[in-house]
């Protein structure tokens, strides 16, 4: 695994609290709704050549009836059974690609485009909405701005509890330097950020009354994607990354391998 592969996955880890928004759907439930799907597209494609046959058998006896009083009748019917082959080529053409983009979603795939933003265009935006605090942890992780990444993010109550226990165990020059775990945790986050080249939101969802789950697609340097799910949670001060206990128990791994607790 190549450098960058292992910035993204620590990037995913650490705001690793958005894959509930990506496992918002189990493989079951997906594997179960296209079944569905293909069932009823097949029902659909039957319907709709039924009524495709009657449109001709129709139409034939139109073509040969005399003139009389039932022939505008038989028109209507015509038009009728047109109408309703239209529609079912229209249901059967959407439940297709419904189902196409739910097979894609049991991949782990995405059925956006790629259309990525380089990180050299994002800048610090704010934390006013979950837009502008994804673009502003984004641009800071990627430039190496500690100080606005460590203002940007939120350690959840049990990362927190961790992150007071391993600080605690830092040596005094180490903890002097940074001054709290926040931004212990924002410097490896800008670490495993170092090789992204550009970003690209594929959409979000709320997971909680204050936390929103976001999508997003990340490049390297090669050009290789990955997905991430990220977490903002609101707080006094704007919505802020949401930082799992996780995280933190990664980093203090990370940290007394190097040779950073006393």
């Amino acid at each position: 695994m190549n450098k960058f592969s292992l910035g993204l996955l620590g990037f995913g880890v650490v705001l690793g609290a958005g894959t509930l928004y990506l496992q918002h759907e189990s493989i079951a439930e997906l594997r179960g709704e296209l079944a569905a799907m293909r069932t009823e597209v097949q029902q659909l494609a039957q319907q709709r050549e039924a009524a495709r046959r009657e449109e001709a058998r129709a139409a034939a006896l139109a073509a040969v009836a005399p003139e009389n009083p039932r022939t505008d009748a038989d028109r209507a019917e015509l038009a009728k059974l047109r109408d309703e082959v239209n529609a079912l080529q229209k249901n059967t053409q959407e439940l297709n690609r419904v189902a196409q983009a739910a097979t894609q979603a049991a991949r782990g795939e995405s059925p956006i485009a790629v259309a990525l933003t380089p990180v050299g265009e994002l800048k610090s935006a704010g934390r006013a909405t979950v837009k502008a605090a994804l673009e502003t942890v984004l641009a800071a992780a990627t430039s190496g701005d500690v100080d606005t990444l460590t203002g940007s993010i939120l350690l959840s109550p049990g990362a927190q509890a961790k992150a007071a226990e391993w600080f605690a165990g830092l040596t005094d020059a180490t903890r002097a330097q940074y001054g709290s775990p926040e931004k212990v945790v924002a410097l490896m986050l800008a670490r495993d950020a170092a090789g992204i080249t550009g970003i690209q939101v594929l959409g979000q969802r709320d997971l909680s009354a204050d936390t929103v789950g976001v999508r997003v697609r990340l490049a390297d340097e090669q050009g290789k994607t990955k997905e991430q799910g990220l977490a903002f949670q609101q707080t006094p001060d704007g919505m802020k990354a949401l930082i799992p206990d996780a995280t933190v128990e990664k980093y203090a791994k990370q940290l007394a391998g190097a040779g950073g607790g006393k």
